[in-house]
């Protein structure tokens, strides 16, 4: 049996999206605190994933459905650990607003077709990257944040981005866009050292003694 290239493409973004969220899932796991994660990102993933599955669906795109569908149980597994781990809680309307206006726009698609739901699940990943990504950045502790799952997200745009090229499906390209522009800039903030953060982001009063201990900390070391 010959496999077409868009068959291809849809399996690897399959096996990818199936890994990409656990690393974030095993993180919280195995740490007691979940500073730095936003719990608001990740229940807008678990949304967005059950929309994006339905959307396949009902389009009977099957490398659109099964994608967000594998990648579902560890993105909410995620929410609980941040929950009970002490994950930012910030911005939690967004989940509920998110919730709503998908389902807004996938009953528009009746009246007015498929464009609103094309727009808003192709936007859907912003829901995500841009509350981590904001936490992220005003957060000086992001070690509970796994690298290794906004890289793979990355891959994951790519191949999404590549099936949306083959099979002319223009929500995956817009994914595509925005999750690779937000993975980078949460990938950005991860490589910066804490000092430098503390000059980039005003710190509390608390955690200001922490940094200058952590510099007079690198400055021995390099003297050393």
């Amino acid at each position: 049996m010959t496999l077409s290239l868009a068959t291809l493409v849809g399996l690897a973004g399959t096996l990818l999206a199936a890994g990409y969220t656990v690393p974030q899932f095993r993180k919280l796991r195995r740490m007691s605190t979940a500073t730095g994660v936003s719990i608001a990102a990740l229940a807008n993933s678990t949304i967005s994933g059950v929309a994006w599955t339905v959307f396949g669906v009902l389009e009977h795109e099957v490398w659109v459905a099964l994608p967000a569908a594998v990648a579902v149980p560890a993105t909410a597994g995620a929410v609980v650990l941040a929950w009970l781990r002490g994950g930012s809680r910030d911005r939690l309307w967004l989940p509920a607003v998110w919730a709503v206006t998908v389902s807004l726009a996938g009953l528009s698609t009746l009246w007015v077709g498929p464009a609103p739901i094309t727009v808003v699940l192709g936007c859907s990943v912003a829901l995500l990257v841009t509350p981590a990504a904001l936490t992220a950045w005003r957060s000086h502790d992001v070690s509970a944040i796994a690298a290794s799952a906004w890289a793979l997200m990355i891959l994951d745009a790519l191949l999404a981005g590549a099936y949306g090229l083959l099979a002319d499906i223009d929500a995956n390209l817009i994914y595509a866009a925005v999750a690779t522009i937000g993975s980078l800039a949460i990938l950005l903030r991860i490589t910066i050292p804490p000092h430098v953060h503390a000059r980039l982001v005003p710190l509390p009063a608390g955690l200001e003694v922490e940094v200058a201990d952590e510099v007079d900390r690198d400055g021995l070391r390099l003297v050393a």
